[in-house]
């Protein structure tokens, strides 16, 4: 294709994560809105599709060499990781078009500290090389203040306008029971051996409730399949470790299904994750009406019920929840940040040059 108005440089579905589903979408939505895109994915691409227009398999060679020779009018990096964080910015200094970065998470912040010799002074530069930049919350917006630029808060959820269907398997776990649903993007661990996820809090809080409950079911959507034997092993050890046959069960892993319409089948959704960004699935979980509970690490969305990572707190308020059943609160659905992206690309199309100031909304 010609180059495109907007090129959208991040993952895309499958597996169906938060960033992937945001970036999908927003392609959806500009090419509605009557501009064309086009998408370059973070990954290799699983299966044919017209908007993918390179992949990159997060080789940071691939970015400068795959970057530099398109021409948008703008270009929209999802940041990814450090190193294709300086390739793309190499590759945006020297483009005609204009510039925007998208920070999904705090992981910049140790190079933004970093007292390694250069490390937080390319950091910085590679940031500030694009000429818009967004952070998905305001937690993250504060970290990117030593910029000193303006960094705009925009939240990375896009209501869903698919038809994604659930695998025969999984609707039929999701039928007649009631359903406690957790996300993943894939079994990661932290630097302490802890799941990221939290999916261990999720399954002690469940396996503490279920005896008791016997319609109780504990739905795992884990995005991206294991990559490595310890990684699958991970998740067995935790529901091999419950001593109930029967409440074990009621506990299923589902891999690189969409969450959208599983929410749709929830009674509450979990999200015990050690640390996170926006959170685009608990933005899902509102849209659908599912009551939220989500661990205290960083600000949620006003009327999901925050807790600290601590299983007695998590059983305590997962059996209220569910003893107040359809009078539980829900908290009221977040809008449409495409508009606001859009009004971006539109103001970034208008520019003559990259010396102009850039007129963000």
């Amino acid at each position: 294709m010609s180059d495109p108005d907007v090129l959208l440089v991040g993952p895309y579905p499958p597996p169906f994560g938060g960033i992937s589903a945001h970036v999908a979408r927003l392609a959806h939505a500009v090419s509605a809105d009557g501009m064309s895109v086009a998408v370059v994915n973070h990954f290799r691409t699983r299966e044919a599709n017209e908007l993918i227009v390179a992949d990159l398999a997060r080789n940071p060679l691939r970015y400068w060499t795959v970057l530099r020779r398109l021409e948008p009018r703008v270009l929209h990096y999802h940041h990814a990781r450090w190193s294709t964080l300086v390739a793309a910015a190499l590759a945006v200094r020297r483009s005609t078009g204009t510039s925007v970065v998208t920070i999904h998470g705090r992981e910049l912040e140790p190079f933004l500290e970093s007292r390694l010799p250069g490390i937080a002074p390319l950091t910085r530069w590679a940031l500030t090389s694009f000429d818009v930049l967004i952070a998905v919350s305001a937690e993250i917006e504060r970290s990117l203040r030593p910029l000193g630029r303006t960094v705009s808060v925009i939240p990375a959820f896009i209501p869903a306008d698919d038809d994604a269907r659930l695998s025969p398997q999984a609707n039929d776990f999701l039928n007649g029971g009631t359903n406690l649903l957790v996300a993943a993007y894939r079994l990661a661990v932290d630097q302490r051996g802890r799941l990221i996820y939290g999916l261990d809090t999720a399954i002690q809080s469940f396996t503490a409730l279920a005896a008791a409950r016997p319609r109780l079911r504990l739905a795992i959507f884990v995005a991206s399949a294991p990559r490595s034997r310890a990684e699958r092993d991970r998740l067995s050890r935790l529901i091999e470790a419950v001593d109930d046959d029967e409440v074990r069960r009621r506990i299923r892993v589902f891999h690189g299904e969409p969450l959208p319409p599983a929410l749709r089948r929830a009674t509450l959704y979990l999200r015990p994750t050690l640390t996170d960004g926006d959170a685009v699935s608990i933005r899902e979980a509102i849209a659908a009406g599912v009551p939220v509970l989500a661990s205290d690490v960083v600000a949620r969305p006003p009327g999901v019920q925050c807790l600290p990572l601590e299983v007695p707190r998590w059983v305590t308020a997962i059996e209220r929840r569910l003893d107040e059943g359809e009078s539980a609160p829900v908290a009221a659905a977040t809008g449409d940040p495409s508009d606001e992206l859009i009004a971006i690309y539109r103001g970034l199309c208008r520019r003559s040059s990259r010396e102009v100031a850039v007129p963000v909304p």
